[in-house]
This record gives C-alpha cells, sequence and structure tokens, in this order.
C-alpha cells in the first residue's frame, strides 16, 4: 500500500500573489493498494467518484505515458477544508502525480514530479510549500521552475479563521482584473520584499505595514463575508498580519505566540456574525510531502 500526505498550505500572504506560500501541519491522506476493481472512498462525498481530482491527475500522468492506470482501492482522508483557500487542490494533484509515477514504476525525479504537478495546478506556490515544506517562494525561468525555502525565526503562532461557507478558486480567479496598473504592480513588489524581509528576520511586528495587496486580495475580499471587519478586529486583538489564505474565504492571522488571550477574543467577536467560523492554530510543516510504502 502506498500512503501520501500531503500538509495544507496558505498561499500569497497578501502581496506574494502566485508566488509565496506556507505549509502547515494539518495533512490530506491519500492511500493507494491494488484491487481487482476501482474503488474510490473518501470520508468526504465529492472525492468519491472517479472525476475527482487524485484519480483524475493520475490517468493523465499514465495517458503522457501510454499506458492505464491499474485497478486500484484509492482512499482520501479529507483534513484540509475543502475550497477554503488552504490547498486542498494542490495536494490532490500532488498526491496524483505521486501516485501515477509509483504505480509507473517510478519514470520520473522528484523535481519532474514537481514539475508535473505545478504543470497541471497552472501556479507554483501550493505546490511547493506542500511538496518541499515550510515557507517557499517560486518562479519560472526559462520554462524550469526555480524555488528557495525561507527560515521563520520561532515567537510566531498562525491561526486559521476559517468559515462554514466556501469560494471556489475558479470563482476568486474570475473576479481578478486582467491588467494592473505600473503603480499597483510597484506597491505589491515593493510590499512583498519587505513582508519576506520580516518573517526571514523576525520582525513580525512590522508586518502589518507590508501584508497590504494591490493584485488580488482587494476584488477577492467582498466573496468573504465580514472580511474587513474580521481583518480590522484580529489587529485590535494583536495580530501581526491577517490577510486572505489562497483564494480565501480562510482568514489567516500571525501573531505573538505568546498571547493566549486572541483566540478567546476574535471568538467572542465571530460568534456574533452570521456565519458560524472555527478557530485552528496551525504549526508550520517543514518537511513537506510525507510518501510510505506500508
Amino acid at each position: 500500500m502506498l500512503k501520501i500526505s500531503v500538509p495544507a498550505s496558505s498561499a500569497n500572504l497578501g502581496p506574494g500573489f502566485d508566488v509565496l506560500a506556507l505549509s502547515f501541519k494539518l495533512y490530506n491522506v491519500f492511500t493507494f493498494e491494488k484491487s481487482e476493481t476501482l474503488e474510490i472512498l473518501s470520508d468526504v462525498e465529492e472525492f468519491c467518484s472517479e472525476d475527482n481530482l487524485v484519480y483524475t491527475t493520475m490517468k493523465r500522468v499514465f495517458d503522457e505515458f501510454g499506458e492505464n492506470p491499474p485497478p486500484l482501492k484509492i482512499y482520501t482522508k479529507s483534513n484540509i477544508p475543502t475550497f477554503g483557500g488552504l490547498g486542498t487542490s494542490a495536494s490532490c494533484i500532488l498526491a496524483g502525480v505521486i501516485a501515477a509515477n509509483y504505480f509507473l514504476g517510478n519514470p520520473m525525479s522528484d523535481y519532474e514530479i514537481y514539475k508535473k504537478a505545478i504543470e497541471i495546478e497552472g501556479h507554483c506556490d501550493n505546490i511547493t510549500s506542500q511538496f518541499y515544506g515550510g515557507l517557499s517562494m517560486s518562479i519560472k525561468v526559462d520554462g524550469e521552475i526555480r524555488y528557495k525555502k525561507i527560515s521563520i525565526p520561532s515567537g510566531m503562532k498562525c491561526t486559521a479563521l476559517i468559515p462554514d461557507f466556501s469560494v471556489r478558486t475558479k470563482v476568486a480567479r474570475e473576479v481578478l482584473p486582467k491588467e494592473v496598473s505600473m503603480e499597483d504592480a510597484v506597491f505589491n513588489m515593493s510590499h512583498c520584499l519587505f513582508m519576506v524581509d520580516s518573517l526571514r528576520n523576525g520582525e513580525f511586528e512590522d508586518m502589518k505595514h507590508y501584508l497590504k495587496d494591490r493584485l488580488h486580495q482587494d476584488y477577492r475580499a467582498p466573496l468573504v463575508n465580514n472580511f474587513e471587519d474580521i481583518v480590522e478586529k484580529s489587529y485590535e486583538y494583536g495580530a501581526y498580519a491577517s490577510f486572505l489564505s489562497g483564494a480565501g474565504p480562510t482568514i489567516m492571522v500571525f501573531r505573538d505566540e505568546s498571547d493566549n488571550e486572541f483566540n478567546e477574543k476574535i471568538g467572542k467577536y465571530l460568534k456574533r456574525l452570521e456565519d458560524n467560523w472555527v478557530i485552528k492554530d496551525l504549526e508550520i510543516d517543514n518537511e513537506g510531502t510525507i510518501v510510505e510504502e506500508i
């Protein structure tokens, strides 16, 4: 049996649109074993059909090698909120590529697996962080993908505010502008540089000024009920940074790890809102995807 554990991830981190992502110790776990017939199972109903992203990814890779997938029993244990902005789709694509490579006899290197997953996903951020772990930045250079991992000093805790409604990535992409002004492009570049520097050097209290964005967050904010108010409250309660996780609707908060009152304060505020919100502290994952034969 093949077992693949893929961590959740939060992409963009404000101004790092399609470039930055951070992975967490919250995993979707996929198991694959040979069977007499194809069985696709999960604790989430939408993953229980042949058109789910894990199996369609596997078939695509097999097709490219001129092969057909063997009959398998595939089970997905979904711990990452679906359509929550925490990398569910990327986790399924990674698992599908890794599993296809395994059952094809491992013709691809780790880097080729990584590149294939990005090709299918369409952008680098979540795939890079989930595959290699930690805070990552990635770029395409002459058709090749390059990435860097950034170490974050201790002192910061990550807290996800997860609502009971979803925002599909396709919808969140459709609201983005086709073109942006030079002023907005420069704004994002400068803020992204300073934000990464603050994280790398542990200057967490400065991040509030650098998490501003003009490429995606303002356009997606209306898709998340009470987004601006929640962000404002999080800063009032001492957050270092508060931003839309990926395409949303999860709101990610960076805060002082010694603050034992933040969750209680923000929780009381969230209970007054129409939607139900879950508050979840997340530990940074620095290992990335784990593949095991069991």
